[in-house]
C-alpha cells in the first residue's frame, strides 16, 4: 500500500507576480504537487497592505503585506517585512491545520519563520537553498556579505533545525557545504515548463539584417552586464544587435555606459516582459548570452535553451552543469570581456553550430529539466522526512 501523499506548506517571500526564478519555481513545484495530489497551502507577500486570500491552480494561497520596492526587487526591508507579516498567519495555520511537511524556500529571510512557532518545530521541515541565502554568494555585494556574517549563527540555527536541505545546484552545495559540514546537502535543480518554452524554428531560419543577441535579466551588477556591454564594443564590426529583455537598479546606469562606449545604437533596453510572453522573446533570438558573475541555476538560460537557442555563459555556479562547452553553448571566464566578445564572434559567424547547438538544448531540457522531475524529487524527500510511514 503506497503511503498518502502530503500535506505541506510552502513559504516564500517571492512568488509570481512579484519575484525571480525563486518565486517561478515554488509557484510550479507547488501547482505540480498539487496535481499529483497533493493538499498544499502558499504563505507569500502581497502587494498592499491587507492580507489576501486565494485560489489557484489547486493551491490555496494566503498573500500578506510586504514592503518590496517593486514587483521584481524585494530589498532587504521588503525580505524582512514579509517574515513580520507572514508570522501571525503561519502560527494560525499550524495552529489549525495539520501539516506532514513545511517547505521554506530560502533560509534566509524565509526559513527564520522555523525559530518563531514552538508548533514548526514539531513538524517535519524541507528548506531550499536558493543563492542569495548562502554565506559566500555574490562576492560583489557589500551588504549581503555583511548581513550573512551578521547573521551566520542564526543560518546554522535554521539549517541545523531542517530535516532535509536541498541547494539549487551542485555548485551551490559545495558553497554551503562548508557552513555545516555534518548536515548532508542534496541537490534537485530547477525546472522548466516545456509547454510553454519551446522552439518555433523562426529562430533557425536565416534571415536579413544583424545577428540577434538576447539576455534575460534584472539589469544588477551580479549580472555582469558591464562586461557585455564591454564586449559588445569589441565586436563593433560585428552584425550584432543586443536586446536586454529586463529592469533594474542599473539600468541608467548601464544606459550611461553605452552611450560611452559607443554602442547605444546597438543596444535595445526592452524592459519588462511578463511570463506569458517571454517564449516569443526567446525564440525571435538567435543567440542568448548570460555573463553573471554569480549565478546559483541560471533560470533564463535554460529557458532559452528549451526555446532552442545556443548559449554563452560564464563559468559560474549552475550554469556549467546543464551547458557543455562546444557541445551545446559556449562557456567564459566571468569578468572577461575579450572571452566573451570571441564567443559571441565565434557563433555569429557560425549559423550551423547555432542550429545544432539549439537542438541538442531543446532536447536536452525535455528530457531532464521538466517541472515534474523537480516536483517528483521534492515529494521522495517529503515522503522520507514525514513522521507516518
Amino acid at each position: 500500500m503506497s503511503p498518502r501523499m502530503p500535506r505541506v506548506l510552502v513559504l516564500n517571500y517571492e512568488f509570481p507576480p512579484m519575484g525571480g526564478g525563486a518565486g517561478h519555481a515554488s509557484y510550479h513545484i507547488a501547482r505540480t504537487l498539487a496535481e499529483s495530489g497533493c493538499d498544499v497551502d502558499v504563505i507569500t507577500s502581497g502587494t498592499n497592505g491587507h492580507t489576501i486570500f486565494e485560489v489557484h491552480s489547486g493551491l490555496r494561497i494566503f498573500r500578506v503585506k510586504s514592503n518590496r520596492r517593486s514587483l521584481h526587487e524585494c530589498g532587504m526591508e521588503g525580505a524582512w517585512a514579509y517574515v513580520a507579516a507572514a508570522r501571525p498567519i503561519f502560527q494560525r495555520l499550524l495552529n489549525a491545520e495539520q501539516y506532514d511537511v513545511i517547505h521554506y524556500f530560502f533560509g534566509l529571510p524565509t526559513g527564520f519563520l522555523s525559530l518563531l512557532s514552538p508548533r514548526s518545530r514539531t513538524i517535519p521541515s524541507v528548506i531550499s537553498l536558493r543563492g542569495s541565502d548562502v554565506p559566500g554568494y555574490d562576492a560583489s555585494n557589500n551588504g549581503l556579505q555583511w548581513v550573512h556574517r551578521a547573521m551566520l549563527p542564526v543560518t546554522k540555527r535554521i539549517w541545523k533545525k531542517a530535516s532535509a536541505l536541498v541547494a539549487l545546484s551542485d555548485s551551490l552545495r559545495d558553497l554551503a557545504q562548508p557552513i555545516l559540514p555534518e548536515k548532508t546537502i542534496g541537490v534537485i535543480p530547477n525546472g522548466i515548463d516545456v509547454d510553454h518554452f519551446h522552439p518555433n524554428g523562426y529562430h533557425a531560419t536565416e534571415h536579413a539584417g544583424p545577428l540577434r543577441l538576447l539576455c534575460v535579466a534584472r539589469l544588477v551588477r551580479r549580472k555582469g552586464l558591464d562586461d557585455l556591454f564591454h564586449a559588445m564594443a569589441l565586436l563593433r564590426d560585428e552584425p550584432i544587435h543586443l536586446t536586454l529583455q529586463g529592469i533594474g537598479s542599473q539600468q541608467d546606469e548601464l544606459a550611461r555606459l553605452a552611450i560611452s562606449l559607443g554602442v547605444a545604437d546597438r543596444i535595445s533596453f526592452a524592459g519588462f516582459k511578463d511570463r506569458d510572453s517571454l517564449p516569443v522573446v526567446y525564440q525571435k533570438a538567435d543567440l542568448f548570452v548570460m555573463p553573471s558573475l554569480a549565478e546559483s541555476f541560471g533560470l533564463a538560460t535554460l529557458e532559452a535553451m528549451a526555446c532552442g537557442l545556443p548559449v554563452v555563459v560564464s563559468r559560474v555556479g549552475g550554469m556549467v552543469e546543464y551547458v557543455k562547452d562546444g557541445e551545446n553553448g559556449l562557456i567564459v571566464p566571468p569578468r572577461d570581456p575579450e572571452a566573451l566578445a570571441n564567443a559571441i564572434r565565434s557563433l555569429a559567424r557560425n549559423p550551423g553550430l547555432r542550429r545544432s547547438m539549439g537542438a541538442r538544448n531543446a532536447q536536452k531540457v525535455r528530457q531532464e529539466y521538466t517541472w515534474q522531475h523537480v516536483a517528483d524529487a521534492y515529494l521522495q524527500i517529503y515522503q522520507q522526512v514525514r513522521h507516518d510511514p
